[in-house]
């Protein structure tokens, strides 16, 4: 390593951490990247939002996951069995700059593209677990600045001393474990929704659209159903309160469920779970702090919303392309910017998500469906059209104007309809 080469160490070797290395190694970093073979079976985030399609073309990879993904080009949101209320929303709906497609797929394969990615960038890939500690202003160890972190050396003996001492930076990527935020007691925001996510995959489970992603809301609770080659990831997103009745497992409480629950019964009544169940917890966690004197988190590690609308590997590779920026110009004030478009980010995606927990997004739907021979129906139908999909592709968080209309919206669906027959349970 060259005198004025700066290196980075991204303990956690998933989308996010990947992605960042792939970003500075393009730019002259010396990048080093955790990653140890320790993965959930399945792990959530099989469904992609429009909004990634532009970053993997950046990382010159859009066609190798096209050629192992299915093409998603809408989503369905079934609010019941009648065919009345199955809403389709084709991604040209929205009208936006965005693509109006990307891809289900498979994540195990997905991830190791990401780090192959990385990999080819010139980032060196250790698959061993890296041990941090903190620093402090008495430290003995020249430059350290109190709130900090550094290797073990342990870790650095085990690396060969790849960065020749401590790397300038080290970045979080180690998800919703939250490794520096929790060795520093950081504390983290929490939303106001504490449910559990139960999911498989099942061969032969029904789906309406071919390649949409379906979103089904159940007695207790959503779902959702994704296809993926061969296959269709189905998962409940519930209070965990509602599963006590099936039994202690988590495959107990899955297949019990999806036997009671009568969407859930007729979509999956000729499938073979072919999976283990995977449970998720920790929904709606946001990080208080998102950087210090030499670290910054990226991905989950900064903040996770909720599955809903497939936001969450979306925001982790953005996180990742605005971490590279802000370490590239290395200004306080640019890492400043980093976590304030973060945390803007989040709430506004927490918005939209509150909407349709608390029934009001789809209430624009059935409020349309009410007046639709009306002149104010139509106009109302095309509006909520455009919307809904500009949500569904991941547009409408990020761009102001988009969610102003949305909320003018939702306090219109409200004055014409009362929403409480849609809340999530």
């Amino acid at each position: 390593m060259t005198s004025s080469q700066r290196s980075i160490a991204i303990i956690g070797g998933g989308p996010a951490g990947a992605c960042l290395g792939a970003l500075l190694a393009k730019k002259g970093w010396k990048a080093g990247i955790f990653h140890t073979d320790k993965r959930p079976p399945l792990i959530v985030g099989e469904s992609l939002l429009p909004a990634v399609i532009p970053y993997l073309r950046e990382l010159g990879i859009e066609d190798q996951v096209k050629s192992y993904s299915v093409y998603k080009p809408g989503a369905t949101v079934c609010l019941g069995l009648d065919k009345s209320d199955i809403v389709s929303a084709s991604f040209t709906f929205a009208e936006g700059k965005l693509p109006a497609y990307s891809y289900n797929t498979p994540r195990d394969v997905f991830d190791e593209t990401m780090l192959s990615t990385a990999e080819r960038a010139g980032a060196k890939v250790f698959r061993i677990s890296a041990k941090l500690e903190k620093t402090s202003a008495d430290t003995e160890v020249k430059g350290e600045q109190p709130d900090g972190v550094r290797l073990t050396e342990e870790t650095l003996s085990r690396i060969d001393n790849f960065f020749g001492g401590q790397p300038d930076m080290i970045a979080d990527a180690t998800g919703r474990n939250r490794l520096i935020p929790k060795l520093l007691d950081h504390p983290v925001r929490t939303g106001g929704r504490s449910d559990v996510a139960l999911f498989a995959h099942l061969t032969n489970a029904k789906m309406y659209d071919e390649g949409h992603i379906h979103l089904d809301y159940l007695t207790k609770g959503w779902s959702w159903r994704i296809p993926l080659p061969g296959k269709v990831s189905l998962g409940i997103v519930i209070d965990p309160a509602h599963l006590k009745q099936y039994g202690e497992s988590i495959e107990k409480q899955y297949d019990g469920f999806v036997k009671d629950e009568p969407s859930l019964k007729f979509f999956s009544e000729e499938s073979t779970r072919v999976s283990p169940v995977v449970r998720y917890t920790n929904y709606q966690l946001i990080s208080d702090r998102m950087y210090g004197p030499n670290w910054i988190l990226i991905g989950d590690s900064a903040g996770f919303v909720d599955p809903v609308f497939s936001s969450g590997l979306y925001l982790s590779m953005k996180s990742a392309f605005a971490a590279a920026d802000a370490l590239t110009i290395s200004s306080s004030r640019a890492m400043e910017k980093y976590q304030e478009d973060r945390v803007r980010e989040f709430e506004l995606w927490q918005r939209v998500i509150d909407t349709w927990y608390n029934g009001k997004l789809f209430n624009l739907y059935r409020a349309g469906q009410k007046y639709k021979n009306s002149f104010l129906g139509k106009r109302m139908e095309l509006r909520v059209r455009k919307r809904l999909a500009r949500i569904l592709t991941g547009e409408a968080a990020s761009d102001p104007w988009t969610m102003r209309v949305f909320e003018y919206l939702m306090s219109l669906g409200v004055a014409l309809r009362d929403p409480s027959d849609l809340v999530v349970h």
